[in-house]
């Protein structure tokens, strides 16, 4: 896939340094932050995790996705990394709690369409932190889980169950 991608009404293209200050203020907003690993409020830190990010982006080992609405600019980020043979694992994945309304089923659709229809992958692993209860119970609707562990649940999704997630988002989406 060639990036920049407009798809459902949002713009998606590869993270850049210069995007450091936008991922730093969502990976420490306060809500946000509840479920993800801590990050540090060096937007200086982070411009050198991108540079670091960007030689694996340039193997083809990861891709950081960042997408934005046309009119109010960047809306949030997702993570397709540990692409391995035939799978790779989704994460990393924040929206902005003021975006449109669909942002985040959107975001999680090109995630998908870009993983196993772009990349040719047949199976993508997640791994949830337990107590976003809300998160679990979305993804359990499509992914199986496979382990946990103290903080977190691991699953994983097949073609098979892509097929059916994507119908399901393009059914919801009116796409």
């Amino acid at each position: 896939m060639d990036f920049p991608v407009s798809r459902y009404g949002l713009n998606f293209r590869l993270v850049t340094e210069d995007d450091a200050e936008f991922i730093v203020r969502l990976r420490t907003d306060k809500k946000l932050a509840r479920y993800i690993s801590h990050t540090d409020n060096s937007v200086a830190n982070q411009v050198n995790w991108i540079k670091n990010y960007k030689r694996r982006e340039e193997e083809g080992k990861e891709y950081y996705v960042l997408f934005e609405d046309a009119q109010t600019g960047p809306l949030g980020v997702f993570r397709l990394y540990k692409i391995e043979g035939d799978h790779f694992t989704a994460g990393s994945w924040l929206v902005k709690p003021d975006s449109e309304e669909f942002a985040a089923l959107k975001s999680d659709l090109f995630l998908l369409i870009f993983g196993f229809e772009d990349l040719k992958m047949n199976r993508c692993f997640i791994d949830v932190r337990k107590d976003n209860k809300k998160l679990v119970r979305y993804h359990k609707m499509f992914f199986r889980p496979i382990g946990e562990d103290e903080n977190n649940l691991y699953l994983d999704m097949d073609k098979a169950a892509y097929e059916h997630k994507r119908k399901y988002l393009t059914s919801i989406l009116n796409l």
